[in-house]
């Protein structure tokens, strides 16, 4: 499930809100890299962290190139400065072939509406946390109508804050973006990089456990370990499934009614993911 970049005479059965809101691995892919072949879900180009300052003009033709296959995904810099208006110039340029952009340091509501208002209507916009700023503020950006998805800038977030990579102490304001995005009714965020193939599957796990539903990716080599730990597992959805089935033949407690709830939400997910 390539958002951006369907095989030719493939069919998603999901329409494109539902897709953007299920999609697991967001890959980051500079567009000087070439090709756009990936087995994530999404491939990003990107224009802000892929590109050399030297070499932002020729990033944008090769953008432009890759649109002329096939809708793309941009990474676009942060509102308001110099390339990030360059970016949305070339978004406006791309019309019907844009189809969403990842806002890198988004630090408010009011970069969200800079940019959807300055893009072709209802192009959907992932915003990403990156700073302490922002993560105080996520809430609001992620209650922006034009906000589909939360994803956490992990690297500049530390850089920002001073913390290190343990889990535990980036779990509070990974909870913050899950809380967040659960308040707006939006889809569960997008963590940080998933990291080198042999650890993408154990942080999708964690990642879910968290609370959220996907994570960036820039290795094609890590895509399908990130896969495996965002996917029901068979026998979770064949436990599930069972639950929701039986009937209770006893009094039951004040847990019974959110348990059938998270099943319902797990089964469902997995319907959905399977459909795609």
């Amino acid at each position: 499930m390539t958002l951006a970049h369907t095989p030719a005479g493939a069919a998603s059965a999901a329409p494109a809100p539902a897709r953007v809101a299920l999609a697991r691995t967001w890959m980051l892919r500079s567009p000087l890299a070439g090709g756009l072949d990936t087995a994530a879900d999404v491939l990003v180009l990107d224009l802000e962290d892929g590109l050399p300052a030297g070499r932002k003009a020729e990033g944008r033709d090769r953008v432009r190139r890759a649109a002329a296959e096939s809708p793309v995904w941009l990474r676009i810099s942060a509102a308001g400065t110099r390339d990030g208006e360059d970016d949305l110039a070339l978004g406006r340029e791309l019309d019907d072939r844009l189809a969403g952009v990842v806002l890198a340091m988004c630090a408010g509501p009011d970069d969200v509406a800079h940019v959807a208002g300055s893009l072709p209507e209802g192009v959907p916009v992932v915003a990403m946390i990156e700073s302490a700023a922002a993560l105080l503020r996520a809430p609001a950006i992620a209650a922006h109508p034009a906000t589909r998805r939360l994803a956490f800038g992990t690297g500049d977030f530390r850089r920002d804050t001073g913390m290190g990579a343990d889990r535990l102490a980036l779990s509070w304001p990974r909870a913050q973006l899950v809380v967040a995005s659960a308040a707006a009714g939006i889809a569960g965020p997008i963590d940080g990089p998933c990291g080198p193939a042999d650890q993408a599957r154990d942080a999708a796990v964690h990642a879910v456990a968290m609370g959220f539903t996907g994570t960036l990716a820039l290795h094609d080599a890590a895509v399908a370990g990130a896969h495996a730990g965002f996917t029901p597992a068979p026998d979770e959805v064949e436990r599930a499934r069972a639950l929701l089935g039986e009937t209770p033949d006893g009094p039951v407690d004040g847990s019974y009614a959110p348990t059938l709830a998270r099943a319902r939400a797990l089964v469902e997910r997995a319907e959905a993911l399977a459909a795609l």
